[in-house]
């Protein structure tokens, strides 16, 4: 009624901010986390004002809003027909509900994710929409945004400065409006409702002016972030290892969009291997520069083999002498992918397990048969160790193969210019590719560039990464170096591409015939691969302090290769802190079905629960009547005589439902009140049983089979 009444502009107007206000919270997810294709969840919430706009009941808005759901996941994930995508969605949540009881959140899949994330802004809509028509009140919703943009803009690489001006304008234009239409149903000042406004747009424009001419003073205080990090490492700390005092869980991260910046070491081991050889350890490949990180090439290819299969996959061309060699990993902490070395040929695991590996980035992801995903404790590979020939990488000829450079010579279009003309000054009277390339592997190692983890820059708005570690700061860790050298070799037309993984690691003990090594969350490193024609991807290091673990061969002098070191280089870890996104903590083969939940899913998980508890709550008139029946008739199954009991309750109840009992009101004349409410005797005749029951001490065995009924029926009339 209330909401009918209103003109459509002001309806337009409120639910336009609301909407507003929850996609706010969509915005940063593309920076801030692994999100992707966020449109499709900002349309759904469009969606979803626009029925609660023009007043759509459920019936007609519901089924609507599972169709979209089910077209976006199919576009996004199944590719399939339409049917086939709602039996597939139902499949899915069948496979997925044991996992909701058994903690076993890293096992869902992306498209079972979307749909509980659809579901949550479902919620979400309904709730602002309750706020909004009911209370009148979005107050501390607009509080919990304006803090949710906050805390991403101080500990994420998103920057919230455009999300908190909107919030400051239209927010404080929002809230103001809401509070006269308040006063307007309050107090019925229809007719001074233009000096309101007038009011309320003056305060805010004088607000916003005031902030924008003021004086902009520097910080005042010192940076805090810093410290309550630094904090929270040494209490974690503390908690194993009282003695120690620095520890930030990090290693191997996905999100590589935004480099720069420092990091804290981490000992936490990932795996323990038994091999022959030194190497690197792969995890994946991306070739897409942006001037701030990588991203990898979007493909949909995906190549699938099986347990202890070949994975025809031709790394090399025949010029290429090879070794066939093996190697057992066992991983400490749990992953959903494979780290292998250059070379892979076969992958072997004690579970029936489908390995299946994306074109572009080379990632090798561990499946079940139903694909969906599974972590390994142990596994053996079978690799082939190469050394490359150093006079046929000299004779190798300029790569002709287009596809090949577009895609491997990519970079953004505003690469400063002096980063070209230095390759090209470093490269000047190299005639060869290969030479090319050791010219600019050797020209971090003779120019003064500082191998540094801490005071590590992160390039400003309108910098370049490489730019600006080539020519202002010129100290960094391996992201710094092996990036700098894939984006110079692209600008002279040399293709190439970034690596990330693993160092060979720690030598602990040599175990028949094959040497232990240890492998850390220190030892995450990137590295850079360049293509060679007719022999392919080849392996350089131009990170400061480490060297190339691969065996380049020339025809008269000895090879070039590293020796075997008997300890780790300190340090190693090579993946910044801002950067990356928390691991689980290490986990035994036992445990890697219960993983360690992060901050995202932790955050993820109070908000459907606070979701639930409200809608829960605001509801409770509705459902928590029939509850109390039901409570009741089974305390009955157990043979108790629950109607004294069950009077008080129906009390309470009455209460709740706005019937209240005055002080010093008997039960008498608060029974003759309810029932000229509800214009009905049943109170009285329970209220006469009750008095019986308490002062007379006679028990209650046949009255309450006989008002059952009667009490039944008032606790139903209280359901609003």
């Amino acid at each position: 009624m209330m909401e009918a009444a209103k003109p459509i502009g002001r309806r337009m107007l409120i639910y336009g901010f609301a909407c507003w206000l929850l996609i706010e919270w969509l915005l940063p997810l593309e920076t801030a986390s692994d999100t992707r294709n966020t449109e499709v969840f900002i349309a759904f919430v469009a969606v979803c004002f626009l029925f609660y706009l023009l007043r759509t009941p459920i019936w007609i808005s519901a089924p609507i809003k599972m169709a979209y759901i089910i077209y976006a996941l199919n576009s996004l994930f199944y590719h399939v027909s339409y049917v086939q995508a709602w039996k597939l969605l139902f499949q899915e949540i069948a496979h997925h509900a044991p996992m909701l009881f058994t903690a076993r959140w890293m096992e869902w899949t992306n498209s079972f994710r979307s749909f509980l994330f659809f579901f949550l802004l479902w919620l979400m809509a309904y709730l602002l929409h309750y706020l909004l028509w009911t209370q009148k009140r979005l107050f501390l919703f607009y509080v919990l945004t304006v803090i949710y943009i906050t805390v991403l803009d101080t500990f994420t690489v998103f920057r919230g400065n455009g999300a908190v001006i909107r919030l400051v304008v239209f927010g404080f234009f929002f809230l103001g409006f809401l509070h006269m239409e308040r006063l307007q149903e309050k107090a019925k000042i229809a007719g001074r409702i233009r000096e309101w406004w007038g009011a309320c747009l003056c305060l805010i424009g004088l607000a916003i002016v005031c902030g924008y001419v003021s004086p902009k003073l520097p910080p005042q205080w010192p940076d805090p972030v810093a410290f309550v990090k630094s904090y929270a490492a040494v209490q974690e700390e503390k908690q194993n290892d009282p003695a120690l005092a620095k520890v930030k869980k990090i290693g191997y991260g996905q999100n590589d969009s935004r480099l720069g910046g420092p990091f804290i070491a981490d000992d936490t081991v990932v795996f323990i291997a038994e091999d022959e050889k030194r190497h690197y350890w792969r995890v994946e490949t991306k070739d897409i520069y942006t001037g701030k990180g990588w991203e990898s090439f979007r493909s949909e290819q995906i190549q699938s083999f099986e347990n202890n299969a070949d994975l025809g996959y031709s790394w090399w061309s025949p010029e290429v002498e090879k070794q066939l060699t093996d190697a057992s990993i066992r991983m400490k902490q749990s992953y959903f992918h494979i780290v292998y070395p250059l070379g892979l040929k076969k992958v072997n695991a004690k579970e029936d397990v489908v390995y299946r590996m994306e074109a572009a980035t080379e990632k090798i992801y561990t499946t079940d048969r139903s694909a969906y995903t599974l972590s390994l404790a142990s596994y053996d590979i079978v690799y082939e160790y190469p050394t490359f020939p150093i006079e046929a990488l000299k004779a190798a000829p300029p790569v002709k193969d287009a596809s090949l450079l577009k895609r491997y010579t990519q970079l953004p279009e505003n690469l400063p210019e002096r980063v070209r003309n230095l390759a090209k000054q470093i490269i000047s009277g190299k005639p060869t590719q290969y030479e090319q390339v050791k010219a600019i592997e050797q020209y971090f190692h003779m120019n003064g560039y500082m191998y540094e983890t801490t005071d590590v820059a992160v390039p400003g708005k309108n910098e370049d990464y490489v730019d600006q570690f080539l020519f202002k700061t010129k100290k960094g860790y391996c992201d710094n170096f092996s990036t700098s050298m894939v984006v110079m070799l692209r600008s002279v037309g040399i293709p190439a591409r970034w690596v990330k993984g693993y160092t060979p690691g720690r030598l602990l003990e040599e175990k028949n015939g094959k040497y232990v090594y240890e492998i850390t969350n220190n030892d995450a490193h990137s590295w850079v691969e360049v293509y060679f024609s007719g022999i392919g991807w080849v392996p350089f290091e131009p990170t400061q302090g480490f060297t190339n673990p691969y065996v380049f061969a020339a025809s008269q002098s000895a090879p070039e290769t590293a020796s075997l070191p008997n300890l780790r280089q300190p340090e190693q870890n090579r993946v910044p802190l801002d950067e990356v996104r928390e691991q689980p903590h290490s986990v035994t083969a036992k445990e890697a079905s219960l993983p360690a939940w992060s901050w995202k899913q932790a955050v993820v998980a109070l908000a459907v629960l606070f979701a639930f508890a409200w809608i829960a709550y605001r509801t409770r008139r509705k459902w928590w009547p029939y509850a109390t029946i039901v409570r009741f008739q089974y305390k009955r199954k157990k043979g108790d005589h629950p109607f004294a009991e069950a009077y008080l309750s129906l009390l309470r109840h009455l209460d709740d439902y706005g019937l209240k009992r005055n002080q010093g009101q008997t039960l008498r004349q608060y029974a003759a009140y309810v029932d000229d409410w509800f214009q009905t005797n049943e109170m009285t005749k329970l209220t006469l049983l009750y008095e019986k029951t308490i002062y007379q001490q006679e028990t209650a065995r046949v009255e309450w089979t006989e008002v059952k009924e009667l009490w039944e029926n008032l606790i139903k009339r209280t359901v609003s």
